[in-house]
C-alpha cells in the first residue's frame, strides 16, 4: 500500500466520525479542499480521494467549484449512540494511551524541540526562524516530528491520532499560535504545547464519564474491546517482507542453522499461514540477500553468505534499510523510560528470566540479537498494550539489520563487539539497577544508530535540505 493511503484513509476517518457523532450536521459545509490540504500537509489529490469515498458511503455531497457539504441525516439520538459505541470499544485503549503515551513521544517531543532550536540557529542565527507555523495545535506535534525526516514515526503518531479520533474536538477547534510576528517561537512552543495537553485531558475525562453514564443505555456494559494496532504502510508488498524478517529472525536464532534447510513449500504455507505465491516471493527476497540458496529439486539451504553489493542499488532493499534506521532512531529515543517502566513493574522472577536470555548471548558477537532479545521482553512483559504493539512492531524492521551487517562484512568492516555490553547488562540486572540497565541501552542503540547512518547516509533526502544524523540532529547536505 503507498504511503498516500495511510492519508487517504486518515481524512477519510476525521471526517466520517465527525459527521456521524454530529459535529458536521445536514447541509454544514465543510472546508474546501485548499484549506484541508494546508491542515494536512497533503496533497490535493489525497483530499480529493478521501472525499470521493466520503460521498460513496453517503456522508457528503460534492459539486464542481463547490465546497463540499454534509448530505447525511441523524437525530441527536443517533448522534450520541454512534459517539458512545465508539468510545467505549476503545476505552481500555484509551485508558493505556493516556498513562503511557508520554513515554513514547514525551522523548521525542523534547529532542524535536532542540532540533527545532538547532534550524532557527542555522537559518536566523538567533532564536528564530523565518516561516510561518501552523496554528491549530495538532499541527503543532507535526512540525516537531517533521524535524526528524522519520516516516515511520510519523506515521506512528497518526496512527494514535485516528485511533483516539482527535477525541472529536469542535469543528472550529482551538486556534493558537507559536509564532511571533509570523516567526517561530520554541519558548511558545512549548507553552502552547502544555495548554494544548491539558485542554485534550479534559476532554478525555469528558469522553469517559459521558461512556460511563450511557454505556448501559445503549447495551454496551461488555462490549469487546478494539486495542490500539500500528498498521505501518509500506511502498513495496508487505507481507513477503514480513515473512523474511521473521525467517531471518529465525536463522539468527538458530531455529534454522546455517547448513541447514527450510521446511518444504507447503510446511512453510502452514507454519507462517501464507499463500504459497508469497512463500515463493520471500524465498526470492532471502535468495538475493545471501541467506539462503534455493536448490531445484532439493530445498532451500541456508547460508547467511555475503551479500552481494549490488544489491544495494534495489529500492525494495533500501525501503527495508530505511524502516530499519527508522525504527533503530524510535528506539534510541523512547527506550530508555520505556525499558525503566517496564523493569519497575515487574516481578523478580521475571527479571532473573531477562537475565538468563541475556546470558545466551555470550560468544554470539550479533548486535541484532541483543535487540531483539529487549523488543521481545518489552513487547511481552511491559504493562502498556500499546507500548506492547510499537515495540513488537519495532522488532520487524530492526530485523532487517542484517543487511547493515552483511554489507559492514563484505566491505571487509566489522561490527563493534557486543560481549563488554553483555557483562555490564547481567552487573545491572544483578545488582537490580534498572535506570542504568536502562541507559546501557540507549547508548548501546545511539552508538548503532549512529554506525547505521555513517554507512548509509540520508537516502531519501533531498541535496541542499536539513538532515538528520543518528539523533534527529539537524546538519545541511
Amino acid at each position: 500500500m503507498e504511503k498516500n493511503n495511510e492519508l487517504n484513509e486518515l481524512i477519510y476517518d476525521y471526517y466520517e466520525s465527525r459527521i456521524l457523532f454530529g459535529i458536521y450536521r445536514y447541509d454544514e459545509q465543510l472546508k474546501s479542499i485548499p484549506q484541508i490540504c494546508a491542515s494536512f500537509r497533503v496533497a490535493r489529490n489525497t483530499v480529493q480521494i478521501a472525499f470521493n469515498r466520503l460521498e460513496a458511503k453517503g456522508y457528503i455531497k460534492t459539486e464542481k467549484g463547490k465546497v463540499a457539504r454534509v448530505v447525511y441525516q441523524g437525530t441527536e439520538e443517533v448522534f450520541r449512540e454512534n459517539v458512545v459505541k465508539y468510545f467505549v470499544q476503545r476505552k481500555d485503549g484509551l485508558l493505556d494511551f493516556q498513562l503511557s503515551g508520554n513515554l513514547m513521544f514525551l522523548p521525542i517531543w523534547e529532542k524535536g524541540m532542540q532540533n527545532i532550536k538547532l534550524i532557527l540557529q542555522n537559518h536566523t542565527g538567533g532564536a528564530n526562524a523565518t516561516g510561518k507555523a501552523a496554528s491549530e495545535p495538532i499541527l503543532l506535534y507535526i512540525d516537531v516530528l517533521n524535524t526528524f525526516h522519520n516516516e515511520l514515526m510519523l506515521g506512528l503518531f497518526w496512527q494514535c491520532m485516528r485511533y483516539i479520533s482527535y477525541f472529536y474536538p469542535p469543528k472550529n477547534d482551538r486556534k493558537a499560535s507559536y509564532v511571533v510576528e509570523d516567526l517561530l517561537s520554541v519558548e511558545k512552543a512549548n507553552g502552547l504545547k502544555q495548554v494544548t495537553d491539558a485542554y485534550y485531558k479534559r476532554i478525555y475525562l469528558d469522553i469517559m464519564r459521558f461512556i460511563e453514564s450511557n454505556r448501559e443505555k445503549y447495551h454496551l456494559e461488555y462490549a469487546a474491546q478494539i486495542p490500539f494496532t500500528w498498521a505501518v504502510y509500506r511502498q513495496r508488498p508487505q507481507v513477503r517482507y514480513t515473512l523474511a524478517s521473521t525467517i531471518i529472525r529465525e536463522i539468527l536464532w538458530d531455529v534454522y542453522p546455517v547448513g541447514s534447510y527450510l521446511p518444504s513449500l507447503p510446511q512453510m504455507v502452514e507454519r507462517y499461514q501464507v499463500p504459497l505465491i508469497t512463500v515463493r516471493r520471500t524465498l526470492d527476497v532471502l535468495n538475493s540477500l545471501g541467506v539462503t540458496r534455493t536448490y531445484m529439486g532439493v530445498g532451500t539451504k541456508v547460508c547467511l553468505e555475503s551479500i552481494d553489493i549490488d544489491i544495494m542499488d534495489r529500492s525494495e532493499i533500501r525501503e527495508n534499510l530505511r524502516l530499519h534506521g527508522e525504527a533503530m532512531q524510535i528506539l534510541a529515543l523512547t527506550v530508555r523510560n520505556v525499558i525503566h517502566y517496564t523493569l519497575e513493574s515487574i516481578k523478580a522472577e521475571r527479571k532473573q528470566e531477562l537475565l538468563q536470555t541475556i546470558g545466551t548471548l555470550h560468544d554470539r558477537n550479533n548486535n541484532i540479537l541483543c535487540i531483539d532479545v529487549l523488543l521481545n521482553f518489552i513487547s511481552s512483559e511491559c504493562p502498556s498494550a500499546f507500548i506492547r504493539e510499537i515495540y513488537g512492531k519495532l522488532g520487524e524492521f530492526v530485523a532487517w539489520g542484517y543487511i547493515f551487517s552483511a554489507v559492514l562484512m563484505v566491505t571487509g568492516q566489522m561490527e563493534a563487539r557486543s560481549e563488554d555490553f553483555i557483562c555490564q547488562l547481567e552487573k545491572d540486572l544483578q545488582t537490580d539497577n534498572s535506570a542504568v540497565f536502562a541507559g546501557h541501552w540507549q547508548d548501546f542503540i545511539e552508538e548503532r544508530l549512529n554506525s547505521f547512518y555513517k554507512k548509509f547516509p540520508y537516502w531519501n533526502t533531498p541535496q541542499g535540505t536539513v538532515v538528520k544524523d543518528k539523533m534527529g540532529n539537524n546538519h545541511n547536505e
